[in-house]
C-alpha cells in the first residue's frame, strides 16, 4: 500500500467495568479505501494515496484531501508525505540516498579521485551528555581507504578500510589506542552504510544487508565528558589528508604525515558529521582537492580487455587483469616464451641458480608437453647434495628424494597434451600434483631452498647422471614459476624473471620436428595453388577470446592478379589481393564504413618468396591504424585512418583462401604459407586432434573439404638449371617440370631417344635418319605431315556423296545438309543429322577437340565424328595419356598404338548408318 497519514481515536469500552474491548473497525469509519486498526485506545486509519489520481487523503477517517504533494514537490525521487496543521496544507519529502533537504534537491555525494581529500571545518563541541555520530555511506574496490580522519595528531578519530575490513581507530595523546573492526568484505564495489557512536562507549555499525550479526562492534570511549568530547575536534577529512606543503593553514598543518590508509579512490555519500550533512556545496579549491559531485564509475571490464580468459578486476580509475597462465601483460595477449629440449635430437638442459633462501612451504610448477615417454623433468640440490629429481618413465611421472623410497604415478604424460605439473614442497612431505589432482607424495625430512641451490630442467650437465633418470628430456616446457616467481627461458627487456637461465641445446618456441612424428605436431605446411584450385573455407570455432589484431603469411607468385584471403560479415569486409603485382590489403572494420587499404610499394609477383605482416599500431585500442610490413623492410606502410580489429572473425565468419577457377578465369597459381591470424593458424591439414595449440584454446578450422595439395617450395625449383640438353623448365612451385628439345626425353631432358619412338605417323610409316627429326610416309587416303588428315576424294562432289533434303511443310521450309534425313517430330518437320554434324539444318561440323580431349601438350585434330590425338615424344596413346619416357616400354607401346589406330580406323569406316 503507498505511503499514507494514520489518525488515531480513542473510544471507550464496555462492560459492567469497562472490561470488553469495543472493536471500533467494525462500522467500517475509514473512508477511500483507509485501512483501519483496532486498539485498546480506539482505533487508527491508515490513509492511502490513490494510485489512479495522486491525491492523498486524511483526517480522522481519511475523508479530507490532502492538497500538500499536488505539486510534486519532492525533486530527485523523493517520496512526499502530506500533512495538514491548521487548516494549512503542507508536506515533507523523504529524500533517497545521496539527496537532502526540504526538496531533496541538494546532492550529497562527493566522488574522490585518488592522491585528495576534503576538508570540513567543525563547530563547537555540543551539550554534555548529548553524545555525538559520525555516519556516511561509502562504495569502493580498494582493499585499503582513508574514509574519514577527525582531530590532529594529539587526538583524532579515522574511519578507514583496511583489507577490505572497516576499520575505526580512536587515539587521545598517550592513552591506548583504541581500534574497532568489522570482519565484513566492503571492497567490492557495492554501497555500505557505516556510523560511529560516541557516548561512555564507542560503538561501530555497519548496516548491510548481508550483515549476519557480526556487523556492531563497541568498546570504552578514550574520550572525556562521556565521549562527547569526540566531536569537539575541530577538522574534518573526507577521503584522503593532504600532502606536502600545497595547502597552507595551522588545521592542514597539524595533519601531514599521521599514518593512514592510502587516499579514497570511491564515492562517499550521505554524510553526517554531527547532524549536520556534508554536500557537493563544501568543495571548493580552497578546501578540496580530487572531489568532485555525483559519483561516476566507469565499469573498465566491460569492454572485456583481458585475453585468452584473464579475469578482469575494475578499479574505478582503470583495469588490471589477472591472467591465467601462461598468459601475461596488462591484457594478458603475451605469453611466456616455451623451451624446446631435444630438437633433432640433440641434448640439452636448463640451469637457474637461486639467489635467495625460501620458505618451507614452496611449490614449483611448470606446464610440460611430450611424446617421449622417458627423460628428466627437474631436479634440484646444490654442488654436493641433490634434493629432489622428478622424471618419465615408461610415460609416467617418478620422483625420488633421498632417504625415500620412489614414487612412480599412475597418470601417465606423454601424450602429446599441455599439461600443467606441480610439486608442493611442505615440512616432511613432497606432493605431485597434474593440474589439481593429487598424484601422491614423499615423506621425506625438512629441507630448503637456500641460496646458491640450482633448479636443473631437462637434464643434468653429466650425461652419465642424466641417463640413470631416463636420459634427456624431448619435449616442451613453459612457465616455469617458485611460488609466483617466474623463472624464464628466454626473458624480454620489459620482464620481472627473477633469474637468468643458462641454456644448454634450449631453443626458443615449441614446434614439433615434423608433421608425422616428435613431440608437437604442427599446423605449419605450404599450399600449393596450382591453377585449377578451390578456395578453401575456413571459420572460428566460436570460443576465441584473444582480440585479433594481426594476420602474418608468406607467399610466392608470378601472377599479377591474385586473391589471397578474403572474409565478409557486413558491414565489415577483409580482403587480401595481389593487385597489379602489388600487395593490397584492405579493411571495413569497427563502427567505420570507410575501408582502409595498405599497397606494399614493391612489386611481388616475380616468383620469389615474400613474407608479409599487417597489424594494427595500437592493438590495445578499440581502433586503430594498420601497417603492412613485407619482407622485414623499414619503414612499414602506414594507414592515414584508424579502423577496428578483425574480431569479425570470430563470430561465424567464413574465411576464403585463395580463389576459385572458372570458366573464363583460372584460379591462381602460386605457394601460400599457412596464415597466422593474431597467432592462431588456419591450418591446411584439416581438423587433427594434435593441431590444437593449446587445450580449451579457441582456434579457427577447415570447413571445406577437398584435400589441400601441400609440399610448395619456397625456392624457384628451375634455379638449379634441373633441364638438361636445351630444355626450357617450368617452376611448378612443388617442382620443376621439363619441356625437352626433339630427340630428348626424360625428367631433365637426360634421355635421347629416337624420333619414330613415340609413333608420330598417325596414318603412314616413320623414319627419323638422324634421331632427332622424323619423316612420315602417308598410307594412301591420307596427308599432312604426321599422316593425320584424311584425303576428301569427294571434296569437289560432296553433294552427290551427301546430297542435301528439301525438309518441309505448309509450315516449314528448311533445307537439311550432309546427308541428314528429313523427318517429322511431334507435327513439326526436323533434320536428322549423321554422326559429327549438328545444328537445325546439319550444317554445323561438331569440333571434338573444343574440349580438348589431348593431355600432355598433344595437338588434336577435328576428324568427322571424331578426333586424332598428335602426341609430343614422351607420351602416346590415344589422348596421350601415356608416359613413355622409359626405353623399356618403347617397343610394346609402338605394337599397341599401331593395332588400336588399325580398329579404329575399321571402326570408323563401317560407321555409316545416320544417327538422329
Amino acid at each position: 500500500m503507498a505511503r499514507g497519514v494514520v489518525f488515531h481515536l480513542t473510544v471507550c469500552h464496555s462492560g459492567v467495568h469497562c472490561e470488553e474491548d469495543v472493536d471500533e473497525c467494525s462500522s467500517s469509519p475509514c473512508r477511500n479505501g483507509g485501512t483501519c486498526e483496532n486498539s485498546p485506545e480506539g482505533y487508527t486509519c491508515h490513509c492511502p494515496l490513490d494510485p489512479r489520481s495522486g491525491v492523498f487523503y486524511g483526517g480522522r477517517d481519511c475523508s479530507d484531501t490532502l492538497l500538500g504533494c499536488a505539486d510534486r514537490p519532492c525533486l530527485n525521487n523523493g517520496t512526499c508525505v502530506p500533512h495538514v496543521h491548521d487548516g494549512r496544507h503542507g508536506f515533507d519529502c523523504l529524500c533517497p540516498p545521496g539527496h537532502t533537504g526540504s526538496r531533496c534537491g541538494t546532492v550529497t555525494t562527493l566522488s574522490f579521485e585518488g592522491s585528495g581529500f576534503l576538508w570540513v571545518p567543525s563547530g563547537s563541541a555540543p551539550a554534555r551528555d548529548s553524545g555525538c555520530t559520525v555516519a556516511l555511506r561509502f562504495q569502493t574496490v580498494q582493499p585499503a581507504a582513508l574514509l574519514l580522519f577527525r582531530g590532529d595528531r594529539d587526538a583524532f578519530v579515522m574511519l578507514e578500510v583496511l583489507a577490505g575490513f572497516v576499520h575505526l581507530t580512536l587515539q587521545v595523546g598517550d592513552r591506548q589506542k583504541v581500534v574497532l573492526l568489522i570482519p565484513q568484505d566492503t571492497s567490492d564495489g557495492g554501497w555500505h552504510a557505516v556510523e560511529a557512536t560516541f557516548a561512555e562507549a564507542v560503538t561501530l555499525t555497519l548496516g548491510d544487508d548481508a550483515c549476519s550479526g557480526a556487523c556492531i562492534a563497541s568498546a570504552p570511549s578514550p574520550f572525556e565528558r562521556d565521549g562527547s568530547s569526540a566531536c569537539a575536534l575541530q577538522n574534518s577529512f573526507l577521503g584522503g589528508l593532504p600532502e606536502g606543503s600545497a595547502h597552507s593553514g595551522d588545521a592542514l598543518l597539524h595533519v601531514y604525515e599521521i599514518p593512514s590508509a592510502p587516499s579514497l579512490v570511491g564515492c562517499l555519500q550521505d554524510v553526517q558529521l554531527d547532524s549536520n550533512a556534508v554536500t557537493a556545496e563544501n568543495i571548493s579549491s580552497d578546501t578540496a582537492l580530487n572531489v568532485r559531485a555525483g559519483c561516476t564509475r566507469k565499469d573498465w571490464c566491460e569492454s572485456q580487455p583481458c585475453h585468452n580468459r584473464g579475469r578482469c578486476l575494475n578499479l574505478w580509475l582503470g583495469h588490471r587483469c589477472e591472467c591465467r597462465r601462461p598468459y601475461r601483460g596488462r591484457s594478458c595477449h603475451g605469453e611466456y616464451v616455451a623451451g624446446r629440449f631435444g630438437q633433432d635430437d640433440s641434448p640439452g638442459y636448463a640451469v637457474f641458480h637461486l639467489d635467495k633462501d625460501y620458505e618451507e612451504d614452496l611449490t614449483l610448477s611448470m606446464f610440460v608437453r611430450t611424446r617421449r615417454p622417458s627423460g628428466l623433468l627437474l631436479a634440484l640440490g646444490n654442488g654436493t647434495y641433490q634434493h629432489l629429481r622428478v622424471w618419465l618413465e615408461h610415460g609416467r611421472l617418478a620422483m625420488l628424494t633421498p632417504g625415500s623410497p620412489k614414487l612412480l604415478v599412475t597418470f601417465v604424460l606423454s601424450d602429446g597434451q599441455v599439461r600443467l605439473v606441480s610439486l608442493k614442497i611442505k615440512p616432511n612431505k613432497i606432493e605431485l600434483y597434474q593440474s589439481s589432482q593429487n598424484l601422491g607424495f614423499l615423506s621425506a625430512p625438512t629441507w630448503k631452498l637456500q641460496r646458491g641451490d640450482v633448479l636443473y630442467v631437462g637434464g643434468l650437465p653429466d650425461r652419465q647422471e642424466t641417463e640413470v633418470s631416463g636420459g634427456f628430456f624431448k619435449g616442451c616446457i613453459q612457465d616455469i614459476r617458485l611460488n609466483n616467481e617466474n623463472l624464464e627461458f628466454f626473458p624480454n627487456s620489459t620482464s620481472s624473471a627473477a633469474h637468468n637461465a643458462v641454456l644448454v641445446n634450449v631453443t626458443e618456441g615449441c614446434p614439433g620436428d615434423n608433421l608425422c612424428e616428435g613431440d608437437v605436431l604442427t599446423s605449419i605446411a605450404n599450399a600449393v595453388l596450382n591453377g585449377q584450385s578451390r578456395e578453401i573455407i575456413f571459420r572460428s570455432s566460436g570460443n576465441i577470446t584473444r582480440e585479433l589484431t594481426n594476420i602474418t603469411f608468406g607467399f610466392r607468385t608470378r601472377d599479377a592478379h591474385v586473391i589471397i584471403l578474403r572474409a565478409e560479415k557486413e558491414p565489415e569486409f577483409l580482403g587480401i589481393h595481389i593487385r597489379d603485382s602489388r600487395l593490397l590489403f584492405q579493411l571495413r572494420s569497427g563502427n567505420s564504413f570507410y575501408t582502409l587499404s595498405l599497397t606494399s610499394l614493391q612489386p611481388v609477383s616475380d616468383g620469389v618468396w615474400h613474407q608479409a605482416t599487417v597489424s594494427m599500431t595500437d592493438p590495445g585500442a578499440q581502433a586503430s591504424r594498420w601497417q603492412m610490413e613485407v619482407d622485414g623492410q623499414a619503414p612499414p606502410v602506414t594507414s592515414a585512418v584508424a579502423a577496428g580489429s578483425l574480431g569479425f572473425l570470430k563470430d561465424n565468419t567464413d574465411i576464403y583462401v585463395g580463389d576459385r577457377a572458372s570458366d573464363s578465369a583460372r584460379a591462381p597459381r602460386g605457394c601460400l604459407s599457412t596464415i597466422a591470424i593474431s597467432g592462431l593458424y588456419l591450418s591446411y591439414l584439416g581438423n587433427v586432434r594434435g593441431l590444437m595449440s593449446r587445450p580449451q584454446e579457441g582456434r579457427f578450422l577447415r570447413v571445406s573439404v577437398r584435400p589441400v595439395e601441400t609440399g610448395c617450395r619456397q625456392l624457384d625449383a628451375c634455379r638449379s638449371g634441373p633441364c638438361l640438353h636445351g630444355g626450357r623448365c617450368e617452376d611448378t612451385y612443388s617442382a620443376h617440370r621439363c619441356t625437352c628439345p626433339a630427340g630428348r626425353s626424360g625428367p631433365h631432358c637426360e634421355l635421347a631417344i629416337d624420333a619414330c619412338l613415340s609413333s608420330p605417323c598417325i596414318q603412314g610409316n616413320c623414319s627419323a635418319p638422324g634421331g632427332a627429326a622424323y619423316h612420315c610416309r602417308c598410307e594412301p587416303g591420307f596427308t599432312g605431315v604426321n599422316c593425320e588428315s584424311e584425303v576428301d576424294h569427294c571434296q569437289r562432289h560432296q553433294y552427290l556423296r551427301l546430297p542435301s533434303t528439301v525438309c518441309g511443310n505448309e509450315k516449314t521450309n528448311l533445307t537439311c545438309y550432309n546427308g541428314a534425313n528429313c523427318m517429322e517430330f511431334r507435327g513439326e518437320m526436323k533434320c536428322a543429322c549423321w554422326p559429327g554434324f549438328t545444328g537445325e539444318r546439319c550444317d554445323m561440323d561438331i569440333d571434338e577437340c573444343a574440349s580438348d580431349p589431348c593431355l600432355h601438350g598433344g595437338r588434336c585434330q577435328d576428324l568427322r565424328n571424331g578426333f586424332r590425338c598428335a602426341c609430343p615424344l614422351a607420351f602416346a596413346g590415344p589422348r596421350c595419356e601415356l608416359d613413355v619416357s622409359g626405353l623399356s616400354f618403347y617397343v610394346l607401346l609402338l605394337l599397341w598404338q599401331n593395332l588400336f589406330q588399325l580398329l579404329s580406323y575399321l571402326i570408323l569406316r563401317l560407321n555409316d548408318e545416320p544417327v538422329v
